[in-house]
């Protein structure tokens, strides 16, 4: 009867090894693709060379560099990186032009940051299939966006 008891506890804790084990490796499958690391722009061009798949890019919205073509939803812009000045990533002065089809998020403009994704053209344009806008903090001082003061609370 003991011994019943001891294969039955034996067969039961591998069925649950297996189970864990399937379950872990549904959840590294399915959260892959949404860990993508993202790119400075001077990063691009190794990373691009090492891989096929889209890649994400981080970046600052050049000031003067959007142009929009209404008919299409295409906007054509310049990012700079946004790596702090005497880092290693630092590239000063690095810019990549960038063209991206769809609707704008509505905080998008010149000196947010955003995150793009998709492939790096052979002339060096970088063809976004997603842009990602990075919000400001809510924390962020009143009127520190260039937008109007928030009046003070009474």
């Amino acid at each position: 009867m003991r011994h019943n008891q001891e294969t039955r506890f034996g067969r039961l804790a591998i069925a649950i090894t297996l189970v864990a084990g399937a379950l872990a490796v549904l959840v590294f499958l399915g959260t892959r693709q949404n860990l993508t690391y993202y790119y400075e722009i001077d990063e691009l061009a190794a990373a691009t060379a090492e891989t096929k798949d889209k890649v994400r890019v981080s970046g600052d919205v050049v000031e003067g560099s959007i142009v929009r073509h209404d008919a299409d939803r295409t906007v054509r812009f310049d990012l700079r990186g946004t790596a702090e000045p005497g880092s290693p990533a630092a590239a000063p002065g690095a810019r990549l032009p960038v063209v991206y089809s769809g609707t704008l998020p509505d905080i998008f403009r010149p000196g947010i940051q955003v995150v793009v994704e998709g492939r790096l053209d052979a002339d060096g344009t970088f063809r976004a299939e997603t842009l990602l806008a990075k919000c400001p903090s809510k924390y962020q001082a009143a009127g520190e966006l260039g937008g109007p003061a928030a009046p003070p609370r009474s």
